[in-house]
Order: C-alpha cells, then structure tokens, then sequence
C-alpha cells in the first residue's frame, strides 16, 4: 500500500493554522464546529481518518489520532470546545499512562448512580502544542510506519500539556469516573 500523498505546506502564501500551527495552502473546504483547526489542517485530518489503511473505530490508533488532533486543536474557551479538550486529554492519559485501560461507571444498589458534572475548566493551551503535527504523520512513506509516527505525535501532544496532567489525572479519578 503507498503512502498518502504529501501535504502541500507553502510559507511564502500558507495559512497558519490556529491549532497546530503548521503552515498550509489556503483550501476552501469544511472547518469543524469547535476544533480550532484551518480548513486545509482539517483536510489533512479527514485524509488521514478516511485512509485505505485506516484503522478501526475503537482502535488503539484510531483512538489516539482522535484524541491528539481534538488536544493539538483546542479552540477557545468554550462550553463545546472545553469539554471536547478535556475528554480528549483523559483519553490521551489513559491510552499513554494508563495501558488502554476502561473507565465506566460502577452500578451501585443494582442503579446506576445519578449522573454527577464533571468540574472542568478550560486548560490554556501549551505553545507549542506539540512538535508535530497530521501533516508529520501523512509523511510517512509505509503503511507499517504510521503507528509508530502516530504513536510519537500522540506523544509529543500529551507531553506538551504536561502541566495540566494532575488536572486530567484528577478529572478521570473523581468517584464519577470510578474504575469498575
């Protein structure tokens, strides 16, 4: 299987993408409701999701590009976009520092228990946000190497948010996101 076709990135008459930063041709296509990405960023995006190669919904790397695109692309502050950032950092912590592990609620009494709110706030973005972007995954020249290209983006994303991890850490602890 080849590879996808390389992102044009062009300094000289680019857009910059208000999430990840990278540089682009400008590309009139669909922006996203609340994830702060250029339409030519987002196009990158839907590229890599909708690849020949693309990995299953649910899946490990399914799920890490997700959560890393959602995280490199906050938005700003928000009800939509904080919540999106939020659920999204517990999902990189729990794929990258927790093993994959499955967080649900536990029944309690034979009930599930009333469904508490969640105390998130907007976290401000790191800058940068990461030392790589879709684009650097894209680049890869074989089917085999995208996990490992994924895996180091998803990487350099959760640790450039390094100073919210207690937050987050706090957020999937809390007896409403009790570990069954």
């Amino acid at each position: 299987m080849t590879a996808l076709a390389t992102p044009t990135r062009s300094a000289a008459r680019g857009l910059t993408c208000p999430g990840c930063r990278i540089v682009l041709d400008p590309h009139n296509g669909p922006t996203h409701a609340y994830v702060g990405a250029s339409a030519a960023c987002w196009e990158l995006y839907r590229r890599l999701t909708s690849a020949p190669f693309a990995f299953e919904r649910g899946s490990r790397l399914r799920r890490l590009v997700e959560d890393t695109y959602a995280v490199q692309h906050p938005g700003v502050p928000h009800r939509r976009s904080l919540q999106s950032v939020a659920v999204h950092l517990m999902g990189l912590c729990v794929l990258l520092e927790r093993d994959g592990e499955q967080r649900r609620l536990v029944p309690v009494l034979g009930r599930m228990p009333a469904r508490k709110t969640m105390p998130l706030h907007w976290l401000a973005p790191p800058e940068p946000n990461g030392t790589m972007t879709v684009a650097d995954v894209l680049e890869v020249g074989s089917e085999g190497a995208y996990g490992k290209r994924i895996e180091a983006w998803a990487g350099g994303v959760w640790a450039a948010w390094k100073p919210h991890h207690p937050t987050v850490r706090g957020w999937l602890d809390a007896p409403c996101m009790h570990l069954s």
